[in-house]
């Protein structure tokens, strides 16, 4: 699943564009969230990957 927020690498701003709106440089996605091993609702996110797979 790929993150639907931006970060531009120039300036630091989070946006939803493909083109940052503060420099006009290119837009690049996010890293995904840390992962947990307390996670409580892993198990549930995995079913439904493999339900959608």
């Amino acid at each position: 699943m790929r993150s639907k927020i931006l970060r531009c690498p120039a300036c630091d701003s989070y946006t939803l564009k493909e083109i940052c709106p503060n420099c006009g440089t290119a837009t690049r996605g996010t890293r995904p969230a840390r992962f947990s091993p307390e996670d409580r609702y892993g198990k549930y996110r995995r079913a439904l990957a493999q339900e959608t797979s």
